[in-house]
C-alpha cells in the first residue's frame, strides 16, 4: 500500500509539474507573439537608465528577452549585462534619435553585480557620452556612495528636496558564526596556508584577526581614493574639500550638498521631467521630424517607468539588444570569444550564480575546437572556490593558449581561485578598484559530534584503514589526522605559488612575499607585478587583436551562450536538483515562511540588508563541495557599504 500511495503522489507531482510548464509555455508564446514587432527608437527619446537593475558579467543578447526568459531566468531578468550596457551607450552617443539620457533608481549590489570595477567601466562609458554634447539628468533621492560614484559623472545631478547624499565612506563588516556553532555545539577545525588567508575566520575567530584588518582597509582605501577621484574631476572639487564634508556631515543634506558643488540643484522629478520634455522637443524640432502616430502609441506604451506618455523614451534594457546587435560583425572571418566566469567556482555543473568547473571546462574545450575564434578573453568576477574545480578550468585555458592569446580582464573581484584561472592568461588587465590577489588556500572540516550526543544521537564506525573516515562530520579529528589534511593544504598552495610563478615569470620566493593569502586592490596588484595592465573590457578586447594580430572587423562571441525559453524550461521540467542554499533559500521565504520573512529579504535598509549577508555566507558554506576539501578562496563574503 504505501509503494502504491509513493508512486500516486510521484505521477501526480510529474503531472503538476507538466501542467504548470505547459501554462508557462503557452503564455510566454503569447507574450513572445506580441513582442516579435522590431523595438522603435521615436525621434528625440531619452534613453533611461534605470539603477535598479544590476550590472553583470554575462553574455549579452541580441533581442530583448520574452516574457517566459525572464520568468525561467531565476531572478535573472533584473540584470543587464555589463557590456551590452556600455555597447548602447557608444551608439547612443552617435544615434541621433537619442536626446539624451535620464539614470534614476538605486543600484543594486548584492551578489557579483553592480560592484566598483564595473560601475567605473560604466562611468567611463557616460563621460565618453557626454563628448556627444548630449546631456545626462540624474536624478537622485537618497544616493548612496556607489550611486553618487556613478551618477556623479551626468551633465546635471538633480537631488530631491527631502532626500539626502548618504555617503559617510566605506566600510567592510564581516559576520562571524563561531559563538553559534559553539552554542549548537559544531565544531570546526580547519587547516589553511597564509597568514591573510581569512576566509576560514568566519568559523574560528569572533573578530577579525590583525592581518584580516590590514588588508581591509588597505584595499578599501585604495578603493575610496578611486571614488574620491572620479567625483572630484567630475564635479569640478578637489579630494581634500570632499573628504571634509563627509567627515562632518556622514549624511549631506540637499542644500549642504548644493553649497559643496556635489549637486547641480534640489527639485522634484517633475521638475527633471519637464527638462527632459524640452530636450526631446528641441531635438525633434532641430530634426524637422515629426513622430507618427504609430510612434506616439509606441511611446506611451513604453511609458510606465516615467509615467510621461509624451515623452519620447527608451529603456536600456530594451536599447541594448538593438545596440549589440548593431555593433556585432557577423560577415567577418575571425572571432575573438569573451568567456564570462562570474560566481563562485565549484566543483561539477555549477548553477544560477557559481562558476561549474566540468561546465565551464566544456565551454572552453568549444572555444578551442572552433578555428574561427583566434583569441580569447577571459571576463573574471569571481572570489574562487574549489581548488580542483579552479584548476580544471585553468587546464582547460592552458591548452587554449598553446593554440590561441588568452587575456584576462578582471571585474570587481578576481581573486583567490578567481586569480589562479587567470594565470593562464599573456596579459592581465584591471580596473584601479579591482580586488585581486589572495593567493592562499584552506581546508574546512565540521562536526556534529556535541550537537548530535545533546540530541541523543550516537555514532559507531567500522572501518578498513587509518583514515578512512578522515571527512566524517560525526566527530573531530585527531591530530594525525589534522596533519593529513595540512599536508594536502600545503602542497595545493605550493602548486598555487608555481602557477603563479610562472605566469608572472617571478621567482616563486617572490611570490610568497606577496601571497599568505593578502588581497590587493587593482592597482597595488599593478604596482606588485600581479597585474600588467589598468583596464576594463575594452581594452582587454583590443590587446587579445593585437596579440593575435587580427587586421579589420573581427566579430565578438560570448560564452556560455545563453540558453533559450525552450533549453530552461526542459531543465525545469528534468527537475535538475537546485542547489542545497537555493532550497534553504525557498523554504525560509516560501508560503509557510513567518509574516515578512520575503520582505525583510528582498526589501532595502541595515536590516534586509543584514538579512541578505548571512544569508549568503551560509550559501558559500553549502557550496563547498571540493571533494578534497580545499579551497582557494578570498575573505568569505565581500561586503563593501
Amino acid at each position: 500500500m504505501k509503494q502504491f500511495l509513493t508512486a500516486i503522489a510521484a505521477n501526480l507531482l510529474t503531472i503538476a509539474i507538466c501542467v504548470v510548464g505547459g501554462i508557462l509555455l503557452v503564455v510566454g508564446l503569447a507574450a513572445s507573439a506580441g513582442s516579435n514587432e522590431p523595438t522603435k527608437v521615436a525621434n528625440g527619446s531619452v534613453l533611461v537608465i534605470d539603477l535598479d537593475r544590476a550590472f553583470s558579467d554575462r553574455p549579452a543578447e541580441t533581442k530583448p528577452g520574452s516574457f517566459l526568459d525572464d520568468a525561467l531566468s531565476a531572478g535573472r531578468g533584473d540584470v543587464i549585462p555589463l557590456r551590452a550596457a556600455t555597447i548602447a551607450l557608444k551608439a547612443a552617443a552617435d544615434d541621433d534619435r537619442i536626446s539624451g539620457i535620464l539614470l534614476r533608481g538605486t543600484i543594486s549590489a548584492d551578489g557579483y553585480a553592480s560592484g566598483f570595477a564595473a560601475l567605473r567601466e560604466l562611468r567611463a562609458a557616460l563621460i565618453s557620452f557626454r563628448q556627444s554634447r548630449k546631456p545626462i539628468h540624474a536624478y537622485l533621492v537618497n544616493p548612496d556612495t556607489r550611486d553618487y560614484y556613478l551618477a556623479s559623472a551626468a551633465s546635471v545631478v538633480t537631488i530631491d528636496p527631502f532626500g539626502s547624499l548618504l555617503m559617510p565612506g566605506l566600510s567592510s563588516e564581516q559576520i562571524f558564526f563561531t559563538g553559534l556553532f559553539e552554542k549548537y555545539g559544531i565544531g570546526m577545525q580547519v587547516s589553511r596556508v597564509g597568514r591573510f588567508k581569512a576566509a576560514v575566520e568566519p568559523f574560528t575567530r569572533r573578530d577579525m584577526s590583525p592581518e584580516n584588518r590590514l588588508q581591509t582597509g588597505a584595499y578599501l582605501g585604495d578603493l575610496w581614493s578611486e571614488v574620491k577621484r572620479g567625483v572630484a574631476q567630475s564635479r569640478g572639487i578637489d579630494t581634500i574639500a570632499l573628504q571634509t564634508i563627509i567627515d562632518a556631515q556622514g549624511i549631506i543634506l540637499p542644500a549642504d550638498a548644493k553649497a559643496a558643488k556635489l549637486v547641480d540643484r534640489v527639485a522634484y522629478f517633475d521638475d527633471v521631467l519637464s527638462d527632459l520634455q524640452q530636450l526631446a522637443s528641441a531635438a525633434r524640432t532641430a530634426d524637422g521630424a515629426r513622430v507618427s502616430t504609430k510612434d506616439s502609441i509606441r511611446a506611451a506604451e513604453m511609458a510606465t517607468l516615467l509615467d510621461r506618455p509624451t515623452l519620447p523614451q527608451i529603456t536600456l534594457s530594451e536599447y541594448a539588444p538593438i545596440a549589440v546587435a548593431k555593433d556585432r560583425s557577423f560577415s567577418a572571418s575571425q572571432t575573438i570569444a569573451i568567456v564570462y566566469a562570474e560566481g563562485d567556482i565549484v566543483d561539477g555543473e555549477g548553477g544560477d550564480g557559481t562558476i561549474g568547473g566540468a561546465s565551464l571546462a566544456r565551454e572552453l574545450r568549444r572555444v578551442r575546437s572552433d578555428s574561427k575564434v583566434k583569441a580569447v578573453v577571459l571576463r573574471v568576477n569571481s572570489p574562487g572556490g574549489s581548488a580542483i574545480a579552479s584548476e580544471q578550468i585553468q587546464r582547460e585555458l592552458s591548452l587554449i593558449g598553446k593554440q590561441k592569446p588568452i587575456v584576462v580582464s578582471m571585474g570587481t573581484v578576481a581573486a583567490s581561485g578567481g586569480y589562479w584561472i587567470s594565470t593562464a592568461a599573456a596579459r592581465v588587465f584591471a580596473e584601479p578598484n579591482t580586488i585581486t590577489g589572495s593567493i592562499g588556500v584552506f581546508s574546512l572540516v565540521p562536526n556534529i559530534k556535541e550537537l548530535a550526543n545533546r540530541n541523543g544521537i550516537t555514532f559507531d564506525t567500522v572501518k578498513t584503514g587509518r583514515y578512512a573516515d578522515l571527512f566524517s562530520i560525526a566527530r573531530p579529528r585527531s591530530d594525525a589526522e589534522l596533519a593529513v589534511l595540512q599536508r594536502g593544504t600545503d602542497a595545493v598552495y605550493e602548486a598555487f605559488i608555481m602557477r603563479v610563478s610562472a605566469a608572472r615569470k617571478l621567482t616563486p620566493d617572490s611570490i610568497r612575499a606577496i601571497a599568505e593569502g593578502r588581497v590587493w586592490s587593482g592597482e597595488d596588484a599593478m604596482r606588485i607585478g600581479l597585474v600588467d595592465s589598468i583596464g576594463g573590457l575594452d581594452a582587454a578586447l583590443k590587446s587579445a587583436a593585437s596579440l593575435a594580430k587580427i587586421t579589420g572587423d573581427y566579430d565578438v562571441r560570448e560564452y556560455p551562450r545563453v540558453k533559450s525559453a525552450t533549453e530552461k524550461l526542459t531543465d525545469l521540467l528534468e527537475r535538475k536538483p537546485a542547489p542545497a542554499a537555493a532550497a534553504i533559500r525557498a523554504a525560509t521565504i516560501g508560503a509557510a515562511a513567518p509574516p515578512g520573512a520575503n520582505a525583510l529579504l528582498s526589501g532595502r535598509g541595515p536590516a534586509s540588508s543584514l538579512a541578505r549577508d548571512i544569508t549568503r555566507e551560509l550559501d558559500v558554506l553549502l557550496r563547498y563541495n571540493d571533494p578534497r576539501g580545499v579551497y582557494a578562496r578570498m575573505p568569505f563574503v565581500l561586503r563593501i557599504r
